[in-house]
């Protein structure tokens, strides 16, 4: 499923073979426990955040009935080892950072499933000199629109029959994408021009825009749709990659520069945002023009609040200007 985690809203869509065996045989297990038939035939087929509520119960449930012991508000502190091998963890209440009442639960193995946030569990692994190989991703700025004006660009007459997401055709969607080189946006190195992808990534036709952060000194946010896609909002990730030489720039090094980094630019959004999960936001016209002028802000379907700032100033001049070239482009592609 894409999306990041509590607020994925379900796309089921793959880069391993839409009707391979294995993703087949993930699509059936989901309708036998309540998706709707038609994911196994829809080309983007999409669940929906409020769809997947009541599976993940049917899920638990069904796990629990085979013997499962499932435990919410549990946080593992550390691996229990005994000559070089993993013999179980220590848990605790998360609810406390004093881990009181910690237990020790013993297991013949212990599958990490921590996705890409979990910085406690990785800090945890180097303690025990556990080998951590850093990673390329990407990082970025959501951006949003009326719904209206990407059914219009899409369908053009036939926009009208999409009905809020009850019409004959489906809401609209896009996804664009360029490869920037460093003569594009203006930016080089010690090794010379520096190449990057930038794309489109989790767009939400009538969807929302949701926080996915719980500490208030860092903020991220994430896109979500509910499964009839009925919000009057498109939203989507605009991303540059980045790479251990961008870590290296900001004197980040070793196995979690990379997390570093990510912290480093969640903690500068939370300060622009002024705090209380409220979103930095910047009008795309400004934003080209490195400016923040007295124009108000647009809605938005953040419901914390927004406040306008300098997002141009948010990272390093070489993401903003490989985002800013991108957004010309797909200004081109898109929306003309």
């Amino acid at each position: 499923m894409g999306g990041a985690g509590t607020w994925s809203d379900g796309k089921l869509v793959t880069r391993i073979g839409r009707n391979s065996n294995s993703v087949l045989s993930v699509m059936k297990t989901l309708v036998t426990f309540g998706a709707p038939e038609n994911i196994l035939f829809d080309g983007k087929p999409h669940l929906g955040t409020d769809r997947l509520v009541p599976l993940l119960r049917n899920f638990r449930q069904h796990l629990q009935r085979l013997g499962v012991d499932i435990r919410f508000g549990t946080r593992v502190d550390d691996l229990l080892v005994e000559n070089g091998n993993v013999v179980g963890v220590e848990v605790s209440d998360s609810r406390s950072n004093l881990k009181f009442n910690s237990q020790k639960l013993g297991c013949d193995a212990a599958v990490l499933a921590v996705g890409h946030s979990a910085r406690d569990i990785y800090q945890m692994l180097l303690s025990h000199d556990t080998i951590l190989v850093p990673k390329e991703f990407a990082v970025g700025l959501r951006i949003e629109h009326p719904q209206e004006l990407i059914n219009g660009i899409q369908y053009a007459e036939l926009a009208a029959e999409v009905r809020s997401g009850r019409g004959r055709i489906p809401v609209a969607d896009y996804k664009v994408g360029k490869y920037i080189s460093g003569d594009d946006a203006d930016e080089h190195c010690d090794s010379g021009p520096v190449k990057r992808s930038c794309y489109s990534f989790c767009m939400c036709p009538g969807g929302q825009v949701v926080l996915t952060t719980t500490n208030t000194s860092e903020l991220c946010i994430n896109g979500m749709s509910f499964s009839r896609r009925a919000s009057k909002w498109a939203n989507a990730a605009l991303v540059v990659t980045v790479s251990s030489k961008d870590f290296e720039s900001l004197n980040f090094h070793g196995p979690v520069a990379g997390v570093e980094f990510q912290r480093e630019f969640e903690r500068r959004a939370a300060t622009m945002g002024g705090g209380n999960f409220q979103v930095p936001v910047q009008t795309v016209t400004d934003f080209l023009e490195n400016k923040l002028s007295g124009a108000s802000i647009p809605p938005s379907s953040y419901r914390l609040g927004v406040k306008a700032a300098s997002l141009h100033e948010l990272f390093p001049s070489y993401i903003t200007e490989a985002l800013q070239s991108s957004i010309l482009t797909f200004d081109n592609e898109v929306f003309f």
